[in-house]
């Protein structure tokens, strides 16, 4: 799973971070934790001219067809398994025509008994933004349109299994062109997260 993760927040940073398509360097600036039902900026593509911008939405999707109240949206859907997203009501119109990458500069998972849980914030080693990919939709609820977004996850590798079963598909800069205009999808393409230590605050090669 990734229910908790931290956002760059200056604009600039954000816009850089588009512009490059992931592949320089960029200073991180001051963060803010996002957690279900907050809202973060996903990167989308604008259909009509094929440029790339940032879109503010809730973390958590709320599909399409939903038609009631945004606070009776009580589903878990933070989080979608790349293995099943096609097949899932939910995910399956955002899976075909709505892409998104979600810039953030960790993530945090939980590890261990209930009573004893470690909390992990894991960064990329260099410092440099992570890009999840994402699925984003839009839905007409009663409070008025509604931008939403989930995160895919992936069964978790070698390393990340000592913290969680899952992990998010973590897209390399060659991907995004891929990902956002919704290229077929081959689950082999996204390798799993490799971590150079395994403390409390863990990075990834």
């Amino acid at each position: 799973m990734c229910g908790q993760f931290d956002v760059l927040t200056d604009p600039n940073l954000l816009a850089l971070f588009i512009e490059l398509g992931g592949k320089d360097r960029i200073i991180p600036g001051d963060r803010i934790l996002v957690a279900p039902t907050l809202t973060a900026p996903v990167i989308v593509e604008d259909s009509e001219t094929g440029t790339l911008g940032l879109l503010p939405a809730r973390f958590g999707l709320v599909p399409h067809w939903y038609r009631g109240c945004l606070k009776d949206w009580k589903a878990s859907t933070f989080n979608a398994r790349i293995e099943e997203a096609d097949s899932k009501r939910t995910f399956h119109g955002p899976w075909r025509y709505r892409h998104c990458v979600v810039p953030a500069e960790a993530f945090y998972e939980g590890a261990g008994p209930k009573a004893d849980r470690q909390k992990w914030r894991i960064t990329r080693g260099d410092n440099q933004p992570l890009a999840f990919a994402g699925l984003w939709d839009e839905a007409r609820t009663f409070e008025g349109d509604v931008f939403s977004f989930t995160v895919l996850t992936r069964p978790a590798g070698p390393d990340m299994q000592a913290i969680h079963e899952r992990e998010p598909v973590v897209l390399g800069p060659d991907d995004w062109d891929r990902w956002l205009r919704r290229r077929p999808v081959d689950l082999k393409r996204y390798t799993p997260l490799k971590l150079q230590n395994l403390t409390p605050q863990a990075s990834l090669f």
